[in-house]
């Protein structure tokens, strides 16, 4: 008789044990769900602070997040890390330093070490707080309601709650990628229509000249820029410039660079291509360009079809190529200058070629002749000068798109992405 009531009173201790685990799992399941449902990672922090120190029946605890090589408290429940500092494990460093150095919990269930400051220290339960990418950091407990130290069922079930946090934590931290990526890819839409806003239609009907031209920027906004600008019946402008940066600082520069050439000549649609350089580099110097880092090579021409004469001036630009037919000679235009935008004051040189039906001229930037192969040797610029003075004669765009496909097949297998932007700027004087 006595086995059997020995016997029920172990099904009955059974039967609540397993009644009292279903329930710890349902409340965990709801907790976990809870938690993994938000996504503002102050607020998960704080929400599983609160979980676990309920949870596993703790008087205070601390969560800190490893930012910027150390770890950093983010929630505090009536403890600072003053106090952990000061709770010192086997290996020496203190609880949650070992923790999270070992991604392994700490369980200490009877501390028996005096601490000067902060509360009377009795038991210790640590969590690492991590997912399979990476350790967030850690979660720290100190001492049980009931005097009691933690048990291995307070590890199991502040292990459960943590990995939700991890998750939760990874999930937030995922959703505020994305978002900046978002905003940032906005960000470069708005810039790349500024930019293709300011750069000149394609369809240029000038008299006497046709023109060619190809740009790619190598991200999503460049830092070349080119200009076609009528100034009157029979004069044009040509400016081709190249900003020292990459990306959306150097297209905001870009940007300022054409609306002040353009502001000055609307002020005196006469001005010499010397004193416009002269200008736009003052106005750089002075207030917009702020680092010693970025700064333009560029080259203007003022190119004056009744008068058949072309005055020209080089801020430190590759110099263009200019094909004239009476001569049967290729000229490079250099004189002018250094770059604009780092030393005010500066006095420009100009230079000036006449004008004859059937001269052409060919302005570029780096990202053409510094296009490299896949054993590093760059495209050059004798191999543009060559294909300049056998092909010249071909229609202004078909020239620039045949030069953008020699270029790509000389590049190719040297990378996914173009090493700079590519502009070409292609002038034909036509026969009369």
């Amino acid at each position: 008789m006595t086995q059997e009531i020995s016997t029920e009173n172990k099904i009955f201790d059974l039967e609540g044990r397993l009644e009292k685990t279903r329930l710890n799992l349902h409340d965990m399941a709801t907790m976990g769900a809870l938690i993994t449902s938000i996504l503002d990672i102050e607020t998960i922090l704080s929400v599983v602070m609160e979980m676990s120190i309920r949870t596993v029946d703790g008087e205070v605890g601390l969560i800190q997040l490893h930012e910027n090589n150390e770890l950093v408290s983010k929630v505090a429940w009536g403890v600072d890390d003053v106090v952990l500092n000061n709770i010192i494990c086997d290996d020496g460093s203190n609880v949650s330093a070992s923790c999270f150095n070992t991604r392994e919990p700490v369980l200490i269930r009877h501390y028996d070490r005096q601490i000067e400051f902060g509360p009377n220290v009795k038991s210790v339960l640590a969590m690492p707080i991590k997912s399979r990418a990476q350790c967030h950091g850690t979660i720290t407990i100190i001492n049980k309601t009931t005097d009691d130290g933690f048990s291995d069922d307070d590890l199991r079930h502040l292990d459960m709650l943590v990995n939700f946090a991890a998750v939760a934590i990874d999930n937030a931290l995922l959703l505020k990628e994305s978002l900046l990526k978002q905003k940032i890819e906005q960000e470069l839409t708005i810039a790349r229509q500024i930019q293709e806003t300011i750069l000149p239609d394609k369809h240029n009907n000038i008299k006497g000249v046709e023109i060619g031209t190809m740009y790619r920027p190598a991200r999503y906004v460049g830092g070349d820029f080119y200009d076609i600008i009528h100034v009157s019946d029979n004069a044009f402008v040509m400016v081709i410039g190249d900003v020292s940066s990459k990306g959306v600082p150097a297209a905001m520069l870009m940007s300022a660079a054409t609306a002040i050439i353009r502001s000055e000549l609307m002020k005196s649609p006469d001005i010499s291509p010397s004193q416009l350089m002269t200008n736009l580099n003052n106005v750089l110097c002075n207030g917009v360009i702020k680092t010693h880092h970025m700064f333009i090579t560029l080259f203007i021409a003022h190119v004056d079809m009744a008068q058949k004469r072309a005055a020209y001036c080089n801020a430190g630009h590759l110099p263009p190529f200019y094909w004239s037919r009476e001569k049967d000679k290729l000229l490079q235009l250099r004189p002018g200058g250094t770059l604009v935008g780092q030393f005010p004051d500066l006095a420009f040189k100009e230079g000036e070629v006449k004008i004859s039906a059937g001269d052409r001229l060919l302005a570029f930037t780096d990202g053409v002749t510094e296009a490299e192969d896949i054993n590093k040797g760059q495209f050059g610029t004798e191999r543009l000068k060559n294909s300049f003075i056998n092909d010249g004669h071909l229609p202004a765009t078909e020239y620039c798109t045949m030069v953008r496909d020699l270029v790509d097949r000389f590049a190719e297998g040297a990378g996914d992405e173009p090493f700079d932007d590519f502009t070409l700027l292609n002038i034909k004087f036509l026969e009369e």
